[in-house]
C-alpha cells in the first residue's frame, strides 16, 4: 500500500477538547476519568441504581455534548434538536480536522467519509417530546439513525466523495481509517476523512458493575496491571484527515503521522462471541507489518487495544509477545480516558501521532505494577513511566497501534513519524494573517485561538501562518485582518479587538482610488514596497524613465531618500511629532515643481498597476490637484506617453509662474470670505469645516496672523505655487494648447471630478476643462462623497490626507472606510506594514485579494493550526423547540420558541381552530403571522422575518413537507404544495397562500 499521510485531526476526549489538550492530559498526574461521591449524585443519576452496591460513580465524560452551532452549517435549531448528538458532533470535528489540514473541501477534490457511531437512543428521546412522532418518522429517522451519519457530514460540508457507514463495535474508529487508507491507495477519492463518535444517551454517569463483565469494581483503567479489574466507559469523538503521502508531500499539507499499513480480520468461531483470539491478533498485526515492507524489529511502540480486563488484556499481551519478540514498548490510552467502544480505536491513533511527534511515550499504568505475564522474557515491555523514545539505527520512530472490536474484527495499523520538513524561516517582511468566522462572537474566539502569545502558532513561521490562513482556509463573513513582522505584535491587535463588527460583503468590495496632489510628498516615499509589492519597483523604474525622456532629465534622484529622509522602520503607528509640526517636504529635490510632479505622478501610477497583480482594481476614481491627470490616465482618458507630455508641460509651466503660497484653514469655506482678497483666494473645500487658502505669500502669512489672534489654527502647506488660484491662470491657458493637440477620450472606469464634485463624462476631453482645474476652486470633499456613493472603500494611491478628510463628520456615508497604502512622512510605521494593513483592511470588507501574488511565490507549505471556533449553545430534546404548535396573529408575544434562536424556552402556543372542510375558504386573520409561527416551529428559530427565505434559514424539503402539513391542519384545508412554495420568502409565501385561500385557484 502507498504510504498515507495523516494532514490533520481533532477529537472530544474526557478532559479533552483538541489533540493538544489530550498529549498534556496523557503526560499529566493522573487520568480523565471522572469519579464523584455519591452523595453528590443524588437527582442526577436514579436513586436505585445509585442505592445498588456495585454501582461505581466513575466515568469517562466529554464537555456540552449537547452543545452546537446549526448556523455554522446552514442547519435549522429545529434540526440541531432532532439530530443525534453523537452525529452533530462528529460534523463538528470533521469541520474542524479538515481546517486543521487545510483542506477546503472546494479545493480538494473528492473527499470521502468513512466513519462510525455508538449506539442510539437518541430517537427515543426526542419521540417523547414530539405531540405526533409517526408524521415525522422519516425526519427523526434521518437525525438519528446510522445509515445517514456520514451522508450528513458531506451534505453540509459539501464532501463529494464516498460517504460510507462502518460498524465493527470496539474497533469502528479503526476500522474506518484502514477503509479510507484503502479507498485512496485505489485512487477512489483524494482525501478521506475517518472516524467514530461514541455518546451514552440519555447522558449517564457511572455503572454497575457484574461479576464476568467488563466494567472495573474500582473506577480504575488499568491496562495490563497486576490490578487490572476492567474498564470504565466512557465518551469521546476522533476524526483525522487522510491524503495518499506524494499529494500531501506535492501540495505542502501539515504532516502529522504516515500510515505505512493496514490490515483487519476476525477470530471466526471461538469458545464465545465476547472472547477473544489471540493467533487473529497474530496474523493481523503480521499482515499489517508485511503490507508496510517493515519488520517486527522496526517497531519502537505499539499502541494496544488494553481494554483493562484479565483475559482480554493476558491475550492480547501474548499476541504481542509472539510477534515483537526482540522487544516493544506498550501502552494503551483507555489507562486515561476509559473505554470509549467505538471511538477507542481514534484514541490510541491520536495518541501515536502525538508520540510519533514528540518522540515520548507517556505512561499507560494507573497505579500499581505490570501483571504477572507482562513480566516474563525479553518481548513487549509496559510504559510504567514517561519514557524518551529514541529509533533504532536512527531511522524513522515507527509505532503499531491495535483495535478489536466486540465479536472479534480485529484492526491493525503500522505508523511512521513524518518525513522531516523545512519551513520558511522568518523573511522580516509584513505578513497579513486573515482571520475569519461566520459570526462576530465566533470571531473573536478565533482570534484569541490563533494569536494568543503562549498558544499553538507562537513558535510557528509567520510566515507559514499567514499563508495557511489566507490559502487553506474558508473566508467566511466575519473577518479581522492583522498585519504583521514578528509574532509577538498579535498581542496589541488582540487586545483592540475586530475593527469591524459587520460582515463582509458577499459581492466583494468596490474600491475606489483616490489620488492626491503634492504637498504631502517626501523623498524616499515607498521605499519600502519596492522589495514588497510585487512588480512595483519594476513599474516605478519604467515611469521614471519614461518621463523623464520627455523631460530630458534624471528622477530617479528626486525620490532618492537622503540620510535622514527614510520613514520609520518601526512597525507600530506612531508619529514623529517634530515632523508633522515642522511639515517640511523630506527632500530638496522635490522642492522643484517638475521634480515634485513627476515623482508623484510616477509613484502613483506605478502603485495602482502594482496592486493590480493583487487583485485590488479601481471601481471608480478621483483625484485632487495634479492627482486628477492620475485618475484620468488610469481611467484611460489620456494614452500614457501624453500623461508624461501634459505632466512635464505642466509642471514646467506651473514653475515659470510667480511663486506662491498655500494655507490649510480650519473654517468652513463660508467663513473666509472675508478673508480672501487682494493676493488671497479660496483654493480647496476639504471638508464642512477646513479649506485651503492659496494666493500670495505676503498676503497669507497677513491671513495666519490674523487667524492666529482668534484662536483659529492654519498650517503653511509645503508648496512653491499657489495652485487653483487665478495665479496660475496664465499657466493654464498655455497648456490648454498642448491639450488641444492630443487625443482625448471619455473615461473607461467611472471618475468623479473636483472641479464640479460630481461624476464627468466626455467633458473631461474638453481642454478647458483642464485649464478650469488647474486654475480655480477644487471642491475635494465633496468629490470624496460623491464617490463614496459607489465604493465601499476608498484606497489613498499615494501619501495624502484622504484618512483626515475623510473621517470627519458626514464627509462620507457610514460604513465606508478611507485607506491610505503610503504613509505620510510623520508617521512612524514600515511601508510594507502600512501597506499590509490597508490591504488587510480591504479583505475585512469583502475584496479578494491574491495573497500569493503578493507573496511573488507558490503558497508556502501548510501548518496545521486550531480551527475556527463556534457560537455554541445546548440543544437538547425537551428544549420548547418540537412540541409546538403554529402560533396565529392572537397569540401573546412570547408565543413559540420564545428567547433566543439557540435556548427557545418559550411555551406551546395554541394554533388557530381548523376551518370546516367544507369552508369556501374565507382565509383566517394574519395568514403571515399563522405562516411565521409555522416556520419558527419547523425551523427553531426566535423569530422571523417578512423577507426571510425559508431555506436559508437552515430549512430543508422534509421541513418543507412538514410546513405544508401544519398549515393543512392549521387551515383545515389542504393548501398545494406549488403554492405554498411559489416563493421560499415568508411575505410573498403568505401572499401565494392568502391568495389561493380566496381564489382556490393555482398558479400558472
Amino acid at each position: 500500500m502507498t504510504g498515507i499521510a495523516v494532514v490533520g485531526q481533532a477529537c472530544r476526549f474526557p478532559g479533552a477538547a483538541d489533540p493538544a489538550a489530550y498529549w498534556a492530559g496523557l503526560l499529566a498526574d493522573g487520568d480523565s476519568i471522572h469519579r464523584a461521591p455519591r452523595a453528590d449524585l443524588a437527582g442526577l443519576v436514579p436513586q436505585a441504581r445509585l442505592g445498588n452496591p456495585r454501582f461505581v460513580a466513575a466515568s469517562g465524560l466529554i464537555d456540552d455534548v449537547f452543545d452546537f452551532d446549526p448556523g455554522r452549517y446552514r442547519i435549522s435549531p429545529r434540526e440541531a434538536v432532532i439530530t443525534d448528538p453523537q452525529h452533530r458532533l462528529f460534523l463538528h470535528v470533521a469541520r474542524e480536522a479538515l481546517e486543521n489540514a487545510g483542506v477546503l473541501p472546494r479545493r480538494a477534490g473528492q473527499i470521502a467519509v468513512f466513519g462510525g457511531v455508538g449506539r442510539n437512543r437518541h430517537e427515543d428521546m426526542v419521540r417523547a417530546t414530539l405531540p405526533d412522532p409517526d408524521v415525522e418518522d422519516l425526519t427523526l429517522e434521518i437525525g438519528n439513525e446510522k445509515d445517514y451519519f456520514a451522508t450528513k457530514v458531506s451534505y453540509r460540508l459539501g464532501l463529494t466523495g464516498a460517504s460510507v457507514v462502518v460498524q465493527s463495535a470496539c474497533s469502528t474508529g479503526l476500522l474506518a481509517v484502514h477503509q479510507a487508507c484503502l479507498a485512496l491507495a485505489n485512487y477512489e477519492c483524494d482525501v478521506a476523512l475517518a472516524g467514530a463518535s461514541t455518546v451514552r444517551l440519555p447522558l449517564e454517569y457511572g455503572y454497575v458493575f457484574g461479576p464476568g463483565g467488563i466494567g472495573s469494581p474500582t473506577g480504575f483503567c488499568r491496562p495490563f496491571a497486576a490490578e487490572a479489574d476492567g474498564s470504565v466507559p466512557g465518551d469521546g469523538v476522533g476524526c483525522v484527515v487522510l491524503r495518499r503521502l506524494d499529494d500531501a508531500l506535492a501540495d505542502g499539507d501539515p504532516l502529522l503521522a504516515v500510515i505505512r499499513g493496514s490490515a483487519v480480520n476476525n477470530d471466526g468461531t471461538k469458545d464465545g462471541f465476547a472472547s477473544v483470539s489471540a493467533a487473529a491478533q497474530v496474523a493481523v498485526i503480521e499482515t499489517a507489518l508485511d503490507f508496510a515492507e517493515v519488520t517486527a524489529r522496526d517497531i519502537g511502540y505499539v499502541e494496544a487495544h488494553g481494554s483493562g480486563t484479565a483475559l482480554g488484556d493476558e491475550t492480547e499481551w501474548t499476541a504481542l509477545g509472539r510477534v515483537f519478540k526482540d522487544g516493544v514498548v506498550v501502552g494503551s490510552a483507555k489507562s486515561q480516558l476509559g473505554h470509549l467502544r467505538e471511538a477507542s480505536g481514534m484514541a490510541g491513533l491520536l495518541k501515536t501521532i502525538a508520540v510519533l511527534r514528540e518522540g515520548r511515550i507517556p505512561p499507560s499504568l494507573n497505579g500499581g505494577s505490570p501483571a504477572r505475564y507482562a513480566t516474563n522474557g525479553p518481548g513487549p515491555r509496559l510504559a510504567t513511566a514517561a519514557e524518551d523514545w529514541h529509533a533504532a539505527g536512527g531511522g524513522p520512530r515507527r509505532a503499531g497501534v491495535s483495535s478489536f472490536g466486540l465479536g472479534g474484527t480485529n484492526v491493525h495499523l503500522v505508523m511512521e513519524e513524518p518525513p522531516a520538513r523545512e519551513l520558511p524561516a522568518g523573511s522580516g517582511r509584513a505578513e497579513v494573517l486573515t482571520i475569519s468566522a461566520h459570526t462576530a462572537e465566533a470571531l473573536r474566539a478565533t482570534a484569541e485561538r490563533l494569536l494568543a502569545p503562549a498558544g499553538p502558532t507562537a513558535h510557528i513561521p509567520l510566515a507559514a501562518v499567514a499563508a495557511t490562513l489566507q490559502h487553506r482556509r474558508e473566508h467566511l463573513p466575519h473577518r479581522w485582518a492583522v498585519a504583521a513582522v514578528q509574532p509577538q505584535e498579535w498581542s496589541d491587535e488582540l487586545a483592540d479587538g475586530p475593527r469591524n463588527t459587520e460582515p463582509a460583503a458577499a459581492d466583494g468590495c468596490p474600491t475606489g482610488f483616490v489620488y492626491p496632489g503634492i504637498g504631502d510628498h517626501y523623498a524616499g516615499m515607498t521605499e519600502g514596497l519596492t522589495d514588497y509589492l510585487p512588480g512595483f519597483r519594476d513599474l516605478l523604474t519604467r515611469a521614471l524613465d519614461e518621463a523623464g525622456e520627455v523631460a530630458g532629465r534624471d528622477f530617479h534622484r528626486a525620490l532618492s531618500p537622503g540620510p535622514a529622509a527614510k520613514g520609520g522602520r518601526g512597525t507600530g503607528a506612531s508619529v514623529d511629532l517634530r515632523a508633522m509640526v515642522r511639515g517640511t517636504p523630506g527632500g530638496a529635490a522635490l522642492s522643484d515643481p517638475v521634480n515634485a510632479h513627476v515623482v508623484t505622478f510616477c509613484v502613483q501610477t506605478a502603485l495602482t498597476a502594482a496592486l493590480a497583480g493583487v487583485g485590488v482594481v479601481p471601481a471608480a476614481v478621483m483625484g485632487h490637484s495634479l492627482g486628477e491627470l492620475v485618475a484620468a490616465t488610469v481611467a484611460g482618458v489620456f494614452e500614457p506617453r501624453d500623461a508624461y507630455r501634459v505632466l512635464v508641460r505642466r509642471a514646467q509651466l506651473v514653475a515659470a509662474q510667480p511663486e506662491g503660497g498655500m494655507l490649510a484653514v480650519s473654517l468652513p469655506a463660508d467663513d473666509t470670505a472675508e478673508l480672501t482678497g487682494p493676493g488671497v483666494w479660496l483654493s480647496t473645500v476639504n471638508t464642512p469645516n477646513s479649506c485651503v487658502l492659496g494666493g500670495e505669500r505676503p498676503a497669507l502669512a497677513a491671513v495666519a496672523a490674523r487667524l492666529a489672534r482668534r484662536g483659529v489654527q492654519t498650517r503653511a502647506m509645503p508648496v512653491s505655487h499657489a495652485f487653483h488660484t487665478p495665479m496660475l491662470h496664465e499657466a493654464a491657458e498655455e497648456l490648454r494648447e498642448l491639450l488641444a493637440s492630443l487625443t482625448l477620450r471619455p473615461p473607461k472606469i467611472p471618475m468623479v471630478t473636483g472641479v464640479t464634485a460630481d461624476w464627468v463624462g466626455s467633458e473631461i476631453t474638453r481642454p478647458q476643462f483642464w485649464a478650469r482645474q488647474l486654475s480655480s476652486t477644487v471642491h475635494f470633499g465633496a468629490g470624496v462623497v460623491r464617490l463614496s456613493d459607489r465604493c465601499a472603500a476608498l484606497l489613498e494611491a499615494g501619501p495624502g490626507q484622504l484618512r483626515s478628510i475623510a473621517h470627519q463628520s458626514g464627509i462620507v456615508k457610514p460604513g465606508t472606510v478611507a485607506l491610505a497604502t503610503v504613509r505620510r512622512r510623520y508617521e512612524v510605521a514600515r511601508d510594507d506594514v502600512f501597506l499590509a494593513r490597508a490591504l488587510g483592511r480591504l479583505w475585512e470588507r469583502g475584496a479578494d485579494i491574491d495573497w500569493a501574488a503578493l507573496r511573488g511565490t507558490p503558497a508556502a507549505p501548510g501548518v496545521p493550526l486550531p480551527p475556527n471556533a463556534c457560537d455554541d449553545r445546548p440543544f437538547r430534546a425537551g428544549s420548547g423547540l418540537l412540541g409546538a404548535r403554529p402560533r396565529t396573529a392572537g397569540d401573546d408575544a412570547q408565543g413559540v420558541g420564545g428567547g433566543s434562536g439557540h435556548e427557545p424556552s418559550g411555551r406551546p402556543a395554541t394554533g388557530p381552530a381548523p376551518l370546516p372542510s367544507d369552508s369556501c375558504g374565507t382565509p383566517p386573520p394574519g395568514t403571515r403571522e399563522l405562516l411565521a409561527g409555522i416556520w419558527r416551529d419547523v425551523l427553531g428559530v426566535a423569530d422571523v422575518d417578512p423577507a426571510d427565505h425559508f431555506f436559508d434559514l437552515g430549512g430543508d424539503s422534509l421541513m418543507g413537507v412538514r410546513l405544508i402539513a401544519m398549515l393543512e391542519s392549521s387551515l383545515g384545508a389542504a393548501v398545494p404544495a406549488k403554492v405554498v412554495f411559489e416563493s421560499a420568502v415568508l411575505s410573498r409565501m403568505a401572499a401565494a397562500v392568502q391568495r389561493w385561500l380566496e381564489t382556490r385557484q393555482d398558479p400558472d
